[in-house]
């Protein structure tokens, strides 16, 4: 059986989706091969019906006219049978069995099919799904979030349907097409000729119904990309879209996005409803004239070759050489919807990792954490051709020892966050180098060298999953025990155990359940869990309640203690904490020293500190040790040790 554990192997690219979606069916080919085999064995079970219509025609009811029809031997079981009544009932004996067997065969080949198609897309889905997954940061900002779903689910699902609905239809009723016109040619080749001569005109009509359907189907997906981004960003936003009370015009841009979607879908309506009428108008002359010139042929040689039975045999056959022509014209609906749907899909693994780890990448092993940015500049992803983005850093060096707490500092949109993303990797530097312990972050793998550090962001991201889960996601295997001390020191085990269900509680969709405070302590308690040698803090304050902040400080303290980080904030609380400090100005760093002696400098941190000293004292700049904090008492100190013993 195909192994799902083995992901599809990457294709180079081309322009024929269906050339590809065979390579990529190739280790399903034995299934495959199987249920045609079987599909082959069921046609002569879909064309015999028409012989035993022919042999009840010629050799019973018209014996003394027409000639035997050649099927006596069997019905009569070679002439162990006789008289008309008895012939009879054993050709409609003949009938049924026949219909079992051919049913039988073909069930079988449907399930081996489908089996195989199914397990084909959800591979591919996974394969799109990882794709995406494995994808630059830069690369997934630049596209929207509800299009991309919609290549994952939509498209995925517009293939599905065409694979497990079309492959057995495609080959099945061509093959039994084939078969039928070979018959029909062996009874009479005249009136097949002609009977089959406006099949021309139908395949005419399908050369003209694709070049117009099949722009029409790329637009109608596009369009349905639209759609889902604009309900995924309104469903995203929708606290934003009540406060400003801009509900009827998101309501019309969904409904210019719908409008766009409904429109392309009419076209293609109007286009399929003008091709199939005229294909089955084609089809029912040819049915004029196999009538026609058959009774022609019985009326002017009555003893002829060619017999009422015969006629009979031709129409029961009529169906089966004109169905199929009606069935083109839906596979080939189903085709042009397809197509549309694979261009989409491979356009996602086509796109080229834009951070692939260098051929001879190594794992990152015995880190120390030392951390360097030497002569770095960047500027982010080029979004519109011909039109550069500017630099956001220019020839920045930054040096962090092991161990060593840096604060980043500097006003909003100079850097600093930028910084961070460089540091995990999200991006490479236009220019210079970005190092851990000496070593060029693009010569460590990826996976390897981010296992040992950790984040928390200023906008905390939970999974709609229990609190327990979202604390060790960073640490699948953690015991509950482990669990629970990664919260007491992020000081949220408290609020967990007032949850209704404690860590059991589902927090919703990114954690919508949880207040501010509450979200960013379970972050914490992710990245306790994780114990990173590395811990980088982006303005981790910023967004909480100030009932909250104590608690979250005396919890990055801890967070803190032994390790190499970098934090950003506008709380001089946490950045007087830092051993150094650099000041970004418009990408560039500008002051850079012990934050005491970068008090006394003057210039943009003298300012900073004397901003926030001129501020009215608030909850926020509250001792850690106030009221207000949730941090257990069992905790002697930030540094205590003995928390991370209980963690690892």
């Amino acid at each position: 059986m195909p192994d799902a554990s083995n992901p599809t192997p990457p294709l180079p690219r081309s322009d024929a989706p269906f050339r590809r979606l065979l390579k990529m069916l190739r280790p399903y080919r034995l299934w495959i091969g199987l249920a045609i085999v079987l599909l082959f064995l069921s046609i002569p079970c879909e064309l015999f019906p028409a012989f035993i219509w022919q042999y009840v025609t010629d050799d019973l009811i018209l014996k003394n006219i027409s000639q035997p029809s050649g099927l006596a031997w069997m019905i009569s079981f070679r002439g162990r049978l006789g008289g008309s009544m008895t012939l009879l009932f054993s050709a409609l004996g003949w009938l049924v069995a026949i219909y079992c067997a051919g049913e039988i065969i073909g069930t079988c080949s449907t399930i081996v099919l489908q089996w195989a198609t199914q397990k084909f897309i959800y591979i591919l889905r996974n394969t799109v799904y990882n794709k995406l997954q494995s994808q630059s940061l830069g690369y997934l900002q630049r596209q929207r979030t509800g299009d991309l779903m919609s290549r994952v689910m939509g498209d995925v699902d517009e293939l599905q349907s065409f694979i497990v609905n079309s492959i057995d239809t495609i080959i099945g009723d061509g093959a039994l097409w084939l078969v039928t016109v070979g018959v029909v040619m062996w009874k009479s080749w005249r009136v097949a000729s002609l009977s089959l001569a406006p099949l021309i005109i139908v395949f005419v009509m399908l050369r003209i119904f694709n070049r117009k359907i099949m722009p029409l189907y790329a637009a109608a997906r596009a369009a349905n990309g639209e759609v889902s981004t604009r309900l995924q960003e309104n469903l995203s936003g929708i606290v934003v879209i009540k406060i400003f009370g801009r509900e009827k015009n998101e309501a019309a841009r969904f409904d210019a996005a719908t409008l766009d979607y409904y429109n392309n879908q009419v076209r293609a309506i109007r286009a399929r409803n003008i091709f199939f009428p005229l294909s089955r108008a084609v089809g029912f002359f040819s049915n004029v004239f196999m009538i026609g010139y058959g009774g022609y042929l019985i009326l002017r040689y009555p003893h002829g070759s060619f017999t009422v039975g015969t006629l009979v045999l031709f129409r029961a056959y009529w169906y089966r050489l004109f169905g199929p022509v009606q069935t083109l014209a839906r596979v080939n609906d189903w085709v042009q919807k397809a197509k549309a749907a694979a261009k989409r899909i491979f356009d996602v693994l086509d796109a080229p990792d834009e951070l692939p780890d260098a051929p001879d990448a190594v794992a990152a092993t015995n880190i120390a954490g030392r951390i360097e940015l030497r002569d770095v500049t960047f500027q982010y992803p080029i979004e519109i051709p011909g039109r550069p983005q500017p630099a956001v850093l220019h020839d920045v060096n930054v040096r962090i020892e092991p161990g060593q707490t840096i604060a980043l500092c500097g006003p909003s949109g100079a850097g600093k966050s930028t910084i961070l993303n460089l540091i995990l990797r999200f991006y490479d530097p236009a220019s210079g180098q970005v190092l851990l312990d000496g070593r060029d972050l693009r010569s460590l793998r990826r996976d390897s060298f981010r296992s040992h550090l950790a984040l928390v962001q200023q906008e905390t991201f939970l999974f709609n999953d229990s609190v327990l889960d979202n604390i060790r996601y960073g640490h699948q295997n953690a015991t509950q025990d482990q669990v629970i001390a990664a919260a007491k020191a992020a000081n949220a085990h408290n609020f967990i155990t007032r949850l209704p269900s404690g860590y059991s509680t589902k927090v919703g969709e990114r954690g919508v359940r949880l207040s501010g405070g509450q979200k960013q302590r379970l972050s914490i308690a992710r990245a306790f869990l994780a114990n990173p040698t590395i811990l980088l803090l982006d303005e981790p304050t910023s967004s909480v309640e100030p009932d909250s902040e104590a608690a979250i400080i005396a919890a990055l303290h801890r967070l803190m203690t032994g390790r190499t980080t970098i934090l950003t904030s506008h709380r001089p609380s946490l950045v007087q904490q830092a051993d150094y400090a650099y000041v970004i100005e418009d990408g560039r760093i500008t002051q850079q020293g012990p934050p005491t002696t970068l008090a006394l400098e003057g210039g943009w941190f003298a300012n900073f500190l004397r901003a926030a000293d001129d501020e009215p004292q608030s909850p926020r700049t509250a001792s850690p040790a106030g009221s207000t904090s949730d941090a257990p008492s069992a905790v002697s100190s930030p540094g205590d040790s003995s928390i991370n013993r209980s963690i690892v």
